[in-house]
């Protein structure tokens, strides 16, 4: 056996072992703040009448900053106006607060306009945030201050169209992908794409400046995500497998990850990120492994009986894992099976020393949460933001 065969297989081994040993005991948070009493934000679990209802997150800008927003409709009347460049009239706001992760205490505190249709927030690096209202996208430095923006223009030519973004795990490259439907298939059980089309801008994170761009004659799922100067994708092509995930070029050029194929008949979800240019976490029913792109997984997690990966985030090697249980419930009504997505918890582990950190409960229907660098996890369930950090 060659010694590097000997060293994938101990890496192998030991990832196993550590995760076999179960999950941690719960831990105290380190701060808690009550985010309708303090800041008159709504429960992040609120009833979801509008899609602007689920525009709202946490998210780690450093290890000692947290960034904590959600939109909602403007509290004061609104007289009607032409709109900005969101593509909002002033009936949407955004609120946004920074936090010191030591403490929870306010340092800064944003308000902008936005629309109903997309608002988002992402970190990059080195402090700076990306916040997209509607169509148009900001940068924000460490400082809180604007440094650059991007229109995201939508043509309005088709029904279905959409701006999509991500971010690299360093920070270095921002992904937009610009998805256009054209026409589906109707009498489809799933009205089936027949035509669609996505331009794809990759933009140098410190100005916004363009520095590739492709087209598709396809769409990408929306399971795609940002890597290290590729995306991570299913194959966009027409009956391509939506569940078998690899590397998507600056050249439009697809090829397979070796360990991110799944049953497409399986009913829970699967997705592939990339934790750096070489790793990829790869999750789904009963299990999540992390790999290169062509090679046996250095470590695995299996989970519990009825237990699934919901979501997985990511940072400089830090895993942060959320578990859900899935119930079928029946519609008294229509006497019609509903499935039921239930979180569990928040598992957290370090990547690089394959070890078990934290394990957080979870209470709400929806939980939202961001790992640091350092392991720290920030949770927001229900009204309630908590900090927790490992043991030493």
């Amino acid at each position: 056996m060659s010694r590097r065969v000997r060293w994938l297989v101990w890496l192998i081994l030991c990832g196993v072992a550590a995760y076999s040993r179960g999950t941690p005991r719960p831990p105290e948070p380190k701060w808690t703040i009550n985010l309708m009493d303090r800041f008159e934000f709504q429960a992040f679990d609120r009833t979801i009448k509008y899609p602007w209802s689920l525009h709202q997150d946490v998210v780690f800008l450093s290890p000692d900053k947290v960034l904590v927003y959600q939109v909602n409709r403007s509290r004061a009347a609104v007289k009607l106006r032409p709109r900005d460049a969101s593509g909002g009239s002033g009936n949407f706001l955004v609120d946004i607060r920074i936090l010191s992760a030591l403490d929870g205490h306010e340092i800064k505190a944003l308000q902008l306009a936005t629309n109903a249709a997309a608002t988002q927030v992402m970190a990059t690096r080195e402090g700076r945030f990306l916040v997209r209202t509607g169509e148009v996208l900001y940068l924000y430095s460490a400082n809180f201050e604007p440094i650059a923006s991007k229109a995201l223009p939508l043509l309005r030519a088709v029904q279905e169209e959409e701006w999509q973004m991500d971010v690299s795990p360093s920070g270095a490259e921002v992904a937009l992908v610009h998805q256009q439907i054209f026409r589906r298939n109707q009498l489809s059980p799933a009205s089936d794409v027949e035509k669609a089309r996505a331009d794809v801008e990759v933009l140098h994170e410190e100005t916004l400046m363009t520095i590739e761009k492709f087209s598709l004659p396809w769409f990408l799922e929306s399971s795609w995500s940002m890597g290290e100067h590729a995306l991570v994708s299913p194959r966009p092509a027409p009956s391509a497998n939506p569940v078998a995930f690899g590397l998507l070029d600056y050249h439009g050029n697809w090829a397979p990850l070796s360990s991110a194929s799944f049953s497409p008949n399986q009913s829970c979800a699967h997705r592939a990120l990339a934790l750096d240019s070489r790793l990829f976490v790869t999750y789904g029913c009963g299990a999540l492994s992390v790999s290169p792109q062509n090679g046996p997984p250095v470590f695995v997690i299996k989970n519990a009986s009825r237990e699934y990966a919901g979501s997985v985030k990511s940072q400089d090697g830090m895993l942060a894992v959320g578990l859900e249980r899935h119930l079928t419930k029946t519609d008294n009504a229509a006497n019609v099976p509903i499935q039921v997505v239930r979180p569990l918890r928040i598992d957290v582990y370090d990547g690089r020393n394959r070890q078990a950190l934290l394990s957080v409960p979870a209470h709400g229907d929806r939980i939202y949460y961001s790992v640091s660098a350092q392991g720290a996890l920030a949770v927001v369930d229900g009204t309630s933001l908590a900090l927790y950090r490992p043991r030493p």
